[in-house]
């Protein structure tokens, strides 16, 4: 990526065409990830990978539409840091909305020679204070 905000652009694209390949490469080797799924925490490349790969190999011939809402973004020479919401929808062969699912996203940039990775990512949702479900906000 050549621009931190190229991020939100081409997860989204890669995800549309549930492209691994393409969503690994927006990663870092030694990238850290704080997770709402399974594990909760996957930390290298390696082990992101295989999530990557599961996430999207999972879908059949589900695809899932991205929408970041509330972007902001904080960029300096050789650091950055972008929060989002993003929503995940499901979307059927016949073009309607399955189900969909609203995160909160913060994710962290290192760069290396003129190419931003992401280095952290970390995805949550807001619970009401009794645990008893997540917020829609």
């Amino acid at each position: 990526m050549k621009l931190v905000q190229d991020f939100f652009t081409i997860y989204k694209q890669v995800t549309w065409e549930k492209d691994s390949e393409g969503m690994i490469g927006l990663y870092h080797n030694n990238v850290v990830i704080f997770d709402m799924w399974e594990h909760g925490y996957q930390t290298g490349l390696v082990e992101w990978s295989r999530v990557i790969k599961e996430w999207l190999g999972s879908l059949g011939e589900e695809r899932v539409n991205v929408i970041f809402e509330m972007i902001e973004i904080h960029e300096g020479d050789h650091v950055g840091f972008a929060s989002a919401l993003i929503t995940f929808q499901a979307i059927s062969t016949k073009n309607s909305m399955i189900r969909s699912m609203k995160n909160r996203m913060t994710v962290g940039f290192v760069k290396e020679k003129d190419l931003w990775k992401v280095i952290h990512q970390h995805t949550s949702a807001p619970i009401y204070s009794a645990l008893t479900g997540i917020l829609n906000f």
